[in-house]
């Protein structure tokens, strides 16, 4: 009885599980796994097609929206001509760079466009615009691959419609941005896929032809690991993925004792990973791949995996005891104990300054917005699904991340619990979600490369949701209509995504980034200067001035190159008088640029500058914009005669009174009696200023930018226009030529002796008078702008209608101190002419390197091209005005700076002084050149203790208070150089 009691309840409950399916519910059931198989890949194809149209619609404007692309743009270009290239002419001048990072990320690119676009009909300009939304749009199917592999066809799917339109993607896929990263995250996400198709294929390795498959899925995950190692210089991050992968998934397995998979996957995995490293290795001195150290030191931690593995494998033929989790547990702790304590004895304190380049380790990196540390404001900005005027309103894509690695950990956690470990992509998805979070969370600049593990992540999210209802129990039909309801209701998510990013890439669209008064001043500038100049402005805008879009000339410093200038330049702009004053020459400077718009990013040239404390910086803005259109007002007391600026917060009125007024419109000068803030209020006509703290109210960077003079010193303010002539002013942004000895001042001697007589100012910088005809004794004021005046002749030139007529030599064996300047006095027969001029003639720099230097045959850094010791055979080109004879030299240089109050760059009292001396000139050889190209050859010996003797002085002066920033040993060339230092009539 009992028996058929059961047979009859299972019977009630077969029929009931055997109901009737709806008509409509069967067609679904029919269509869905077609839906699955087709329907997905084609959508997702559709999908990065409209991913591609919106990161293409920038491709419109005539200049590249990032800055940086400039340069890359220009180094694609050599890649197109010369293959691999090697040098670049327009960083760093007078020498030029080597080189070198990972070419690939030129090469690549290159060669496609050499073997398919050009015979298309593209222009390398064209081309190049529309290089990274391809990347962008084959990364959007490549994500949909992965995704699919690692999880279902549906995190795949999810995961691709949100990368098509995630802001964190587009910010380095849309056109006008060809850095590195995209085409990284292309390769290495292919590469993965080809690495789950290589584990997941089985072979036999006895009959390799029925292994074909999994040779295949092996060659292309090598293949396209080098491919995305040569892209980016910052692809160690998908390398040290792959290791981490390689040493935790074994340690999970041995652990819980699966031996046959470990044997599996260390005979599999390992011998790929070897190819991968070691193939590398050569790759590094092209250098297509351009971290060899880093290569050398993830070989090494191949190593010691590969040594924890057999260790693992084969530990119990020497006695190890794995008889359960514990002991084995145990042994993978003791083992990893001692190589952590072996690695630090290897590496020492270097272990932890691995990365250090990446994040605000010094003064330079601190002001660099990009080695920020994120908070939830920005990546809630980056990992958004609505954008609201380009800002993120929800942070949805991270969330769904966190939530899909937390369903991830605890699917990893059940079968650690069951014991089944035996899936490798539930570690690797994790271990990949986990080290890219890690580095979001260290600075901004990963956001990109978190990018790919984050939307993987959140894909994998909803396509947990959909898998779960396909494996309810009902019938097909029913799950595919829960399925269909729910993908609906997910639908407009990525809808929504690629409204708003349309919205945002059109508004980019909408104008250039490089402003018109730029665009103006460096096509002027390329039209108006010769091609073998140089100019200057705050770093971040040196790559414009190289591009042969605009300017085409030379640049003093980059956004990736002359680090140790910025220190210079910034020291420049935020001092005046000789605090200020730098060896420009050196760097061959012939023309400086001050933007008004650089107030916003004063803070960072003032610190880096010395001007202002590490306080100052992150508390004090040192402008500050007023006016009714900035919620303020200027406001002057009758009654106490005070100018003060009114404010309202907070339901509070607060008034700032100001040390100075300066009435731009006016010229005068008002004093407050009683300010209470430390600043300087430059009011202008409309009743609206600019508020400028008081370290930095009259520095030459104010003096330049706003086209004024310093009240508190005239004589400052005279010099620095002499040694600086306006040559072009466009709409605030100004152009001066730089003269590095200038007159800045001329007295005539009215009455009574040059001891004890009358003398009246016949010439400054702001007010030039007409020379007297005849025969008068002048004082001449000479402005020597950071370098001093020695053994110099100055010669008077006069010019009737550009006929030399007299030609008189004022002075021999001329010295003045830069830092101490004293007039000459001269007597002068003035003839009738119709101009006039003083030309000063002494030792000085000429020329600029115009290609690759080598010594020995080899290739070397042009900036320091043979090693204080050394000796060799140095071979280059030079690039003459015109003829000249000169002395060949390897010219001995140093930046550094000096922290007064310590080295701890955190502390609010930390400031330094940056410095850049000329050690020595080393000669090498007397020659004579002409105008144009020049091609130079010589033997050159290098002092051991050229820099060792300089330094070891700077130690004994500052204690450790100092940091060597930068070594320079340049290939210069010395000769009697004719410095035209005054014009007159």
């Amino acid at each position: 009885m009992v028996k058929s009691k059961v047979k009859k309840k299972e019977k009630v409950k077969k029929s009931k599980g055997a109901r009737k399916e709806p008509e409509s519910l069967k067609k679904i059931a029919s269509v869905y796994p077609k839906l699955k198989t087709y329907g997905l890949a084609i959508v997702t194809l559709i999908i990065a097609y409209y991913g591609y149209i919106i990161r293409m619609k920038t491709a419109k404007l005539k200049y590249f929206i990032d800055p940086d692309t400039f340069y890359h743009f220009e180094i694609f270009r050599e890649a197109v001509k010369h293959g691999i290239p090697s040098y670049f002419s327009r960083a760093n001048p007078p020498t030029g760079i080597k080189l070198g990072g990972s070419l690939g990320l030129y090469v690549i690119p290159a060669k496609v466009y050499s073997l398919i676009f050009s015979h298309l009909g593209y222009t390398e300009l064209e081309f190049f615009k529309m290089w990274t939304p391809l990347v962008g749009a084959i990364t959007i199917v490549g994500i949909y691959l992965l995704g699919r592999k690692l999880h279902s066809d549906w995190a795949g799917f999810w995961a691709a419609a949100f990368l098509a339109f995630s802001y964190a993607n587009y910010s380095k896929t849309y056109s006008g941005n060809a850095r590195g990263e995209a085409p990284f995250l292309m390769f290495f996400v292919f590469a993965l896929v080809a690495m789950t198709y290589y584990l997941d294929e089985k072979a036999d390795w006895k009959n390799l032809s029925r292994s074909w498959k999994k040779i295949l899925w092996g060659a292309l995950f090598v293949i396209l690991s080098w491919l995305f190692m040569m892209s980016w210089q910052g692809s160690e991050f998908g390398l040290g993925v792959l290791l981490v992968f390689m040493g935790l998934y074994p340690i999970l397995l041995f652990v819980f004792g699966k031996m046959e998979e470990l044997k599996r996957f260390a005979y599999e995995f390992y011998p790929l990973m070897l190819i991968v490293l070691l193939g590398a290795l050569p790759l590094t001195g092209i250098p297509l791949i351009g971290y060899r150290s880093f290569l050398i030191f993830a070989l090494e931690v191949y190593l010691a995996i590969a040594a924890l593995t057999a260790i693992m494998l084969f530990g119990e033929r020497i006695g190890l005891n794995y008889s359960d989790k514990k002991h084995r547990f145990g042994t993978v702790l003791a083992i990893g104990v001692l190589g952590f304590a072996g690695a630090y004895l290897y590496f020492g304190p270097d272990l932890w300054k691995f990365l250090a380049g990446a994040y605000q380790s010094n003064p330079l990196y601190q002001t660099v917005a990009e080695l920020a540390k994120p908070n939830w404001a920005y990546i809630k900005n980056v990992f958004s699904i609505h954008y609201v005027r380009g800002a993120g309103q929800d942070g949805m894509l991270y969330v769904f991340s966190i939530v899909g690695f937390l369903i991830l950990l605890s699917r990893i956690s059940w079968k650690l619990y069951r014991g089944d470990v035996t899936g490798y992509k539930e570690v690797f998805l994790a271990v990949y979600y986990g080290a890219a979070t890690y580095f979001l969370w260290t600075a901004v600049r990963f956001s990109f490369q978190a990018s790919g593990a984050v939307i993987l992540l959140a894909g994998v999210f909803l396509g947990e949701i959909i898998v779960a209802i396909e494996r309810m129990e009902e019938t097909l039909g029913t799950k595919a209509m829960f399925a269909v309801v729910l993908i609906l209701l997910f639908i407009p998510l990525p809808v929504i995504a690629a409204r708003d990013m349309g919205t945002l890439a059109k508004a980019q669209a909408s104008a250039e980034a490089v402003p018109k008064s730029w665009q103006d001043t460096l096509l002027w500038l390329k039209n108006n200067s010769n091609p073998l100049d140089s100019a200057t402005s705050w770093w971040d805008y040196g790559y414009w001035i190289e591009s042969s879009l605009l300017s085409d000339r030379r640049a003093s410093t980059d956004g990736g190159h002359a680090y140790d200038r910025r220190y210079i330049l910034a020291k420049f702009f935020s001092h005046s008088g000789d605090k200020g004053e730098v060896d420009f020459e050196a760097w061959g400077l012939n023309y400086l640029i001050a933007w008004q718009s650089d107030i916003f990013k004063f803070n960072a040239i003032s610190y880096l500058g010395g001007a202002i404390t590490y306080g100052e910086y992150r508390g004090n803005p040192m402008f500050m914009p007023v006016g009714p259109q900035y919620g303020s007002t200027i406001v002057y007391d009758n009654k106490t005669k005070t100018y003060y600026v009114q404010v309202s917060y907070g339901g509070r009125v607060y008034q700032y009174i100001p040390d100075t007024i300066i009435d731009m419109g006016t010229g005068s000068v008002y004093q407050n009696k009683q300010p209470n803030v430390p600043y300087v209020l430059y009011k202008y006509p409309g009743n609206w200023g600019v508020l400028a703290y008081d370290k930095i109210a009259f520095s030459n960077f104010v003096q330049l930018a706003f086209n004024y003079l310093n009240p508190k010193n005239i004589t400052e303010s005279m010099k620095l226009r002499s040694n600086f002539v306006p040559v072009k002013m466009e709409n605030g942004v100004n152009t001066y030529r730089f003269r590095p000895f200038a007159v800045y001042k001329i007295d005539l001697l009215v009455n009574g002796t040059p001891s004890n007589g009358t003398w009246r100012q016949v010439y400054s910088p702001f007010l030039a008078m007409k020379l007297p005809v005849g025969n008068h004794t002048f004082r001449i004021y000479i402005s020597a702008f950071g370098r001093d005046v020695k053994n110099a002749t100055l010669i008077f030139e006069a010019y009737r209608n550009g006929t030399l007529v007299k030609r008189e030599t004022l002075a021999e064996n001329l010295y003045i101190n830069h830092l101490h300047e004293t007039p000459i006095t001269v007597s002068m027969d003035i003839p009738n002419a119709t101009n006039y001029r003083m030309v000063l003639i002494q030792k000085g720099p000429v020329g600029v390197l115009d290609g690759p230097v080598k010594v020995d045959g080899k290739e070397v850094n042009p900036s320091f091209p043979i090693a204080p010791g050394r000796s060799g055979d140095i071979d280059l080109r030079a690039a003459f005005r015109k003829d000249y004879n000169v002395t060949f030299a390897l010219r001995a240089m140093v930046t550094y700076y000096v922290t007064p109050n310590g080295r701890d760059i955190y502390k609010k009292d930390f400031y330094l002084e940056p410095h850049q001396d000329i050690i020595a000139y080393i000669p090498i050889k007397e020659l004579s050149v002409r105008a144009g190209d020049n091609r130079i050859s010589a033997h050159v010996s290098v002092p051991s203790d050229v820099f060792s003797n300089y330094i070891e002085k700077l130690k004994q002066k500052y204690g450790d208070n100092f940091v060597v920033y930068r070594k320079r040993l340049e290939p210069v060339f010395i000769t009697e150089k004719a410095y035209v230092i005054w014009n007159g009539s």
